[in-house]
């Protein structure tokens, strides 16, 4: 049988083929089956990213923000148009006619690694991502909830250049002969443009058969899996695991047969009578029977990272599966593959690809699968350098441990850090001792292996100084963390302990405006200020590098070097942070990363005599100024003291320091001062020395 495997646009850079796409090429090719994977995330990005097209849509953007500017009255959706539309064009249209060369220096391995050429085509790439993405309305970026406002077309006065080159798209598709198409909603951000594509194939192919998978088809947003009007576009949805059940679901196609007997495990489709029909769920019990994956189908040299990664899983679930904040899927049902397959599966990816970086792509790395990884690795004498996430575990607090995984090609290891508050620890059941880390990070260091670590605010309990300790805990360690992988603020799942005890963590869970979940403190008392904190961590954290597997490249080089391309290195200190008595000595100066543009009139509010905004290349959050923080910024071209501020703007120092502190936290302005006078958190500083094992 003829299948095309698809992996829609998610947001992301293309840097790595999705782990699940070669994992089902092979399982399917096991059962006999031609497979034909389609990257449409990767293939879109090249059509839409080219600079004639991105300065043609964002003429007609502009054109289309001086029309609405020019008419009398703005009301409704007129104004919220003009509103997106401002903040669409405040990305500068200089930065478009970069793209070419900042694509080709994602694929040249001695501009990669040089951090300001990167990080200017890091930006560059992701400015340009974002404007082809949202000239529509609707994009990945947007909370979508009914499949009526995903399904319908929404035509507007401008393009929509990913729905626009769908028309091409399927013809292609459907030019390679499929008898049957998957596709994976991996995130909830591949949902949106996944969903609108399936009803473009089923518009020009009624009877072609579509299955849906991946962890988002039971995304709270759409939960596709649950609503049967998503079913219009696809005929059936496989939840769970399907490297056993999607190639017994394309034998039974191919035999004529009708799946949904039983014969099939977690399969869901709509009945004659419009409710949902389901099989049983059930997980693979044995990881060691599945084929390596097969990357042979990939256009391996197409994606934007100069040394390509192969990413795939050797265990399903989590080894220690306590954490309250995780979901259910993650916590239960552990399984792993053999650590000698793994290495074997890493041997026939590279004899097919010649691919030597791997990821592997777990929820935990147990420790003891990783040093039998290394071991074998270095005993059989392969080329290969990988990375990992993992946990703060003891076997690490052994520098043998860590020189074993050094010896056998490791160079990140990504830990699951969230918190440096014992008590919030304790609230997640963490099980991570800060004096641990602290040797570990050490040992680390010792043998040149680079560390990332993963944390949050906003957990049930925390407070605002625990939170601030967390990011000086990670801040006082760079020479030991590469990466901070900054998550946000905590997202509650409807499966996660937390949502399932409220009451031990003294929370009422609800549903916000925009479709999501949040907690409220059952005694009534208030959350302390998460977005502004958020704020000021996002754009120093390292998520974006992180997410677009950035890791190993930079591990390649010194230190210093690495980390000029990290949030932090890039963004300087925040005010806070600036010892009281050294502040009149420091400077304040507008970040790189920050464009201003002022614009004629507000959307909503017309007597405003000044009305800009001010766009950040690294985040690409849009933020509204008002005539004071467009003064401030048009001062700070060059550096300014506090006092010279003061006597430039007319403004007392309170209201001063109060703005550049919002400006600072949102990375439009820097903090210019000596390292020394950079202080943290006494609680972070403690034990900030390794410890030395015991």
């Amino acid at each position: 049988m003829r299948i095309t495997l698809i992996h829609p646009p998610d947001g992301m850079l293309p840097t790595v083929p999705y782990a699940s796409m070669p994992c089902l090429t092979a399982c399917l090719a096991e059962h006999g089956h031609e497979v034909r994977v389609r990257d449409v995330n990767l293939e879109l990005f090249d059509a839409l990213l080219t600079r004639e097209r991105l300065e043609g849509w964002y003429d007609q953007a502009e054109a289309r923000v001086a029309a609405l500017s020019a008419r009398n009255e703005l009301v409704g959706d007129d104004a919220r148009e003009l509103w997106r539309l401002q903040r669409l064009v405040a990305i500068p249209r200089g930065v478009l006619a970069e793209i070419e060369d900042s694509l080709a220096v994602m694929r040249d391995l001695d501009r990669f690694l040089q951090p300001d050429v990167f990080n200017r085509a890091f930006d560059v790439v992701r400015s340009c991502q974002r404007l082809a993405f949202s000239l529509s309305p609707a994009s990945f970026d947007e909370p979508h909830r009914g499949a009526d406002e995903v399904l319908r077309d929404s035509p507007g006065p401008l393009p929509d250049p990913p729905i626009d080159e769908f028309g091409p798209l399927v013809r292609s598709i459907l030019a390679d002969g499929p008898e049957l198409v998957g596709l994976t909603f991996p995130y909830d951000s591949s949902i949106f443009y996944g969903l609108k594509l399936m009803r473009r194939l089923k518009q020009v192919a009624p009877q072609l058969p579509i299955v849906v998978g991946g962890a988002g088809i039971d995304s709270f947003a759409y939960q596709v899996a649950k609503d049967p009007a998503y079913f219009a576009v696809f005929d059936y949805a496989m939840v769970g695991e399907g490297e056993v059940e999607f190639p017994k679901l394309a034998d039974l196609l191919q035999a004529g047969e009708d799946p949904r007997q039983g014969q099939v495990n977690n399969l869901r489709w709509v009945a004659a009578d419009g409710t949902l029909g389901s099989t049983e769920l059930v997980m693979i019990n044995d990881l060691n029977a599945i084929p390596a994956p097969d990357f042979t189908s990939m256009d391996i040299e197409g994606y934007l990272l100069p040394d390509p990664v192969g990413v795939f899983q050797t265990s399903r679930g989590c080894y220690y599966g306590k954490c309250t904040f995780c979901s259910e899927i993650f916590r239960k049902g552990f399984r792993m593959r053999r650590p000698d397959l793994v290495v074997d599966d890493m041997v026939k990816i590279y004899e097919s690809t010649g691919i030597r970086h791997f990821q592997l792509w777990d929820s935990l790395a147990p420790p003891k699968t990783l040093k039998k990884v290394a071991q074998q690795i270095k005993a059989r004498g392969l080329p290969f350098e990988w990375m990992a996430e993992t946990k703060f575990e003891k076997p690490y607090l052994k520098e043998e441990m860590i020189a074993t995984l050094a010896e056998g090609g490791c160079r990140f290891l990504l830990f699951g850090f969230e918190s440096a508050s014992s008590k919030v620890l304790d609230l997640i059941d963490k099980g991570n001792d800060l004096h641990d880390v602290d040797t570990i990070l050490g040992h680390m260091k010792t043998h040149g292996i680079r560390a990332g670590t993963s944390w949050f605010i906003g957990f049930p309990g925390e407070s605002e100084r625990e939170a601030d300790t967390t990011f000086d805990f990670i801040g006082a360690r760079r020479d030991r963390v590469q990466f901070s992988n900054y998550t946000r603020t905590y997202d509650i799942g409807t499966d996660t302990i937390v949502y399932e005890d409220q009451e031990r963590f003294g929370v009422e869970v609800f549903e916000t405006p925009e479709g999501g979940l949040d907690y409220r403190y059952s005694d009534g008392r208030p959350h302390w200020d998460r977005a502004e904190r958020d704020q000021a961590f996002h754009v120093r954290g390292d998520f974006h590098q992180v997410k677009n597997h950035i890791e190993l490249h930079y591990a390649k080089v010194d230190v210093p070097t690495a980390l000029r391309i990290t949030g932090e290195g890039r963004m300087g200190p925040l005010i806070r942070q600036v010892a009281p008595e050294h502040l009149g000595e420091a400077r304040f100066q507008m970040t790189d990363e920050c464009c201003v543009r002022q614009f004629e009139r507000h959307p909503f509010d017309a007597t405003l005599p000044v009305f800009a905004v001010a766009y950040h290349m690294i985040t690409g959050h849009v933020f509204d100024l008002d005539p004071d923080g467009v003064g401030l910024l048009g001062l700070l071209g060059a550096p300014r003291s506090v006092s010279e501020l003061m006597a430039d703007s007319g403004r007392s120092e309170s209201r001063v320091l109060e703005m550049l502190e919002l400006a600072v936290n949102r990375g439009l302005v820097r903090v210019i001062c000596d390292p020394s006078h950079v202080r943290r958190l006494p609680e972070a500083e403690l034990a900030a020395e390794p410890v030395p094992a015991s």
